[in-house]
């Protein structure tokens, strides 16, 4: 795999299908697309992979992914992720992941895509958005 092929394959996958409707052939070319992402990190695959989040957990694969925003620039982790967020528009699935993603990447510029988080109908979404806010919260006393 190469970056044109990763970067491609998620273009077309966003967001990857549920969980119920994905195929293992597909859900291995993500994975492996993580892989790639993992030794070569890449600014542009950062929203891609972000908006890649379908309904459910990507039959184990999505936890995986956040190892590649730890080998990217945070600032541009953070800044995709507060971009998501603070769209109203983002869909569950994705607003879910992203609001997850707070939690180990507690910024101020999250604040705002976090409360609209909390305000999801999602019990899920609405207590990660809690919690990232609390630990925002505490990050910024420390």
């Amino acid at each position: 795999m190469n970056k044109i092929e990763a970067l491609e394959f998620l273009k077309l996958h966003q967001p990857m299908p549920a969980d119920n409707d994905i195929t293992q052939e597909m859900i291995n070319i993500y994975d492996n697309v993580r892989i790639y992402f993992l030794a070569h990190p890449d600014k542009e695959a950062i929203p891609l992979l972000l908006n890649s989040f379908g309904e459910g957990d990507g039959l184990g694969v999505y936890q995986l992914v956040e190892d590649v925003f730890y080998k990217c620039n945070i600032d541009d982790v953070v800044e995709n992720i507060a971009s998501i967020l603070e769209n109203p528009n983002t869909i569950k699935s994705i607003r879910f992941w992203c609001t997850l993603l707070t939690m180990s990447f507690p910024d101020n510029r999250l604040i705002n895509g976090l409360k609209i988080s909390a305000q999801s109908n999602d019990a899920d979404t609405h207590d990660m958005a809690l919690l990232g806010l609390k630990l925002i919260g505490e990050k910024c006393t420390d």
